[in-house]
């Protein structure tokens, strides 16, 4: 098992270092981090901070040559996390897509968040979001800011679109094929719709199974759907991403004058493995043809980050910008390998040359299993905070410290000034981005669950499908319970109980349950009590503004 680097383990690189590539991170010497004290010397432009949330598609915790990947090409974020802070132990909010989405945008862990699992394996339906779960642009957007998306959504539903099945019949193309709803109807009824959610614009799609799709037939511009007319026919004429990496520049060029926050949500790197080119790695011959495009999706995603920064910096904007990058879940090697097909993967499925990749590219990072698993593998992700007039914090006193999607909802409301809705289950971590002294942060554990489900994860724990698994970060431990059947409540007489010292075992390999007896039950309490039966009921949210925003 390769290890997992730690901050500490990985060199720490100064403002002004570029790291080309994965491999060239490790060789780059350690430069000196000039940092201003965030509540003191920093120049005060007397504006809150913009923000831009940069979301990837099932991207490992190991991908990025800043923790630690030597194969995968990324100097953009590597230079993100060089320049700004590199946390260690950030988690998506869950392990598949829909409830870790529903976590960042709401701030509520698995326990008690509307979507707790990516329904539409279930029933068919896609996942929604109801009035009450309020959004971070929601809470942006009451506090004065321009909100935009731009990318994947996956939530509500698109009437006109019926999804092709996926791996089935894979030696023909799936078109888009009407849903029986009309293509020219608006989509303003539906209440999960990204424009019902609190952002302004958006362009991309809306449901989860659309977003298999990298050269659609159409995508969404506000509440109406768009012809790609180049796509037409199943001609690869207008990529997707590249289309919601325009419209995230035009958002900055026409808002550059006002506070915004713009989530950046592309389906890079999820499955098919489809690309313009694989021109970064046509040198790898020895690799499948599957294997260079889905290298190639990781230095795309890259390479659309840097052209964000780079329009950050050219608008002069750089200074009053928060920038968060992070990923949805974990890798997804098991998926691609069980369910994956070599001949047809660039048109419906995934690749078992995917999962190949995963393990020799080492993408979760040395951590155990990948997507749809509870352990770290599947839940751990990079998460890298970037603005040089917003992020003061020293990475030596914060860069290992446990938190992540759950939190970002309440610590952009408190960088803003406006009330988070009473109930989230988050926390502000802003003094661990700024270096403000306010306090500290008093963080609660991390809680995660998955329900029975027909996910496909080979992470050595019982069948997916036969178990409620739950899972806790408190500190240096890590809990992980299955309990069988669909009650996460049930006795536990009657659970499977792992116990893990991240501190000396981050891979997950030893269970020291017997050796701990009193951490084992005082976790497995605060499990049980984390869990609350769907529908969790949620509090009216009445934003009112604080007067401690954060000035750039």
């Amino acid at each position: 098992m390769v290890g997992v680097p730690t901050s500490r383990s990985l060199p720490r690189l100064g403002r002004r270092a570029a790291l080309a590539t994965g491999a060239a991170a490790a060789a780059v010497a350690a430069l000196p981090r000039q940092r201003a004290d965030a509540a003191s010397t920093k120049r005060r432009n007397g504006r809150r901070p913009n923000i831009v949330v940069i979301l990837a598609d099932d991207f490992g915790y190991g991908g990025l040559g800043a923790y630690g990947q030597q194969v995968l090409k990324t100097p953009n974020l590597d230079r993100l996390a060089a320049e700004g802070i590199r946390f260690t132990q950030g988690y998506a909010g869950a392990s598949v897509c829909s409830p870790s989405r529903t976590t960042l945008l709401t701030g509520m862990h698995g326990g008690h968040a509307r979507n707790r699992s990516n329904s539409i394996r279930e029933t068919g339906k896609e996942s929604q979001l109801l009035p009450r779960d309020i959004t971070f642009a929601e809470v942006l957007k009451a506090a004065g800011y321009r909100t935009g998306i731009f990318g994947k959504w996956g939530f509500g539903q698109d009437d006109y679109l019926t999804p092709a099945p996926i791996g089935v019949t894979c030696d023909v193309h799936q078109p888009e094929a009407p849903g029986g709803g009309d293509f020219a109807v608006a989509n303003s009824r539906d209440g999960s719709h990204p424009l019902q959610k609190g952002f302004d614009a958006f362009v991309g799609l809306v449901t989860t199974y659309h977003a298999f799709q990298y050269w659609p037939d159409y995508l969404w511009r506000g509440n109406r759907r768009s012809r790609l007319p180049a796509n037409e026919g199943n001609v690869k004429g207008t990529y997707a991403p590249q289309v919601y990496l325009d419209a995230t520049l035009e958002f900055l060029d026409a808002h550059q004058d006002e506070e915004f926050c713009l989530y950046f949500a592309p389906q890079l790197v999820h499955f098919p493995n489809q690309v313009p080119d694989t021109e970064a790695y046509d040198d790898q011959t020895s690799w499948t043809p599957e294997m260079r495009a889905y290298a190639s999706q990781y230095t795309l995603l890259d390479t659309y980050v840097g052209r964000i920064i780079d329009r950050l910096e050219q608008l002069g904007l750089a200074d009053d910008t928060l920038v968060l990058f992070t990923g949805d879940n974990g890798p997804t090697p098991d998926e691609h390998l069980l369910v994956g097909s070599s001949t047809c993967a660039d048109t419906e499925t995934q690749s078992p040359d995917s999962a190949l990749a995963d393990y020799l590219w080492n993408t979760n990072g040395g951590l155990r299993a990948g997507k749809h698993s509870l352990y770290d593998g599947g839940i751990r992700v990079p998460l890298i905070a970037w603005g040089p007039g917003v992020v003061g914090a020293d990475p030596d006193d914060v860069a290992d410290r446990p938190w992540g999607s759950v939190d970002l909802l309440p610590t952009l409301a408190d960088l803003a000034g406006v009330t988070a809705p009473s109930d989230v289950d988050g926390v502000s971590v802003r003094d661990w981005i700024t270096g403000e002294r306010r306090g500290g942060v008093d963080h609660p554990p991390l809680y995660f669950e998955r329900p029975p489900a027909g996910d496909q994860n080979l992470d050595g724990g019982p069948p997916s499908q036969l178990v409620y698994t739950t899972a806790i970060r408190w500190g240096r431990w890590k809990a992980v319970r299955h309990a069988p059947g669909s009650d996460p409540l049930i006795a536990d007489s009657r659970a499977v109980f792992e116990l893990y010292d991240l501190s000396t075992d981050p891979a997950e390999q030893r269970n020291v349950a017997s050796l701990h007896p009193d951490v084992a039950a005082r976790l497995q309490k605060r499990m049980r009590a984390s869990h609350a039966p769907p529908p969790y009921h949620r509090k009216a949210y009445r934003p009112r503004r604080t007067g401690g925003e954060f000035l750039t």
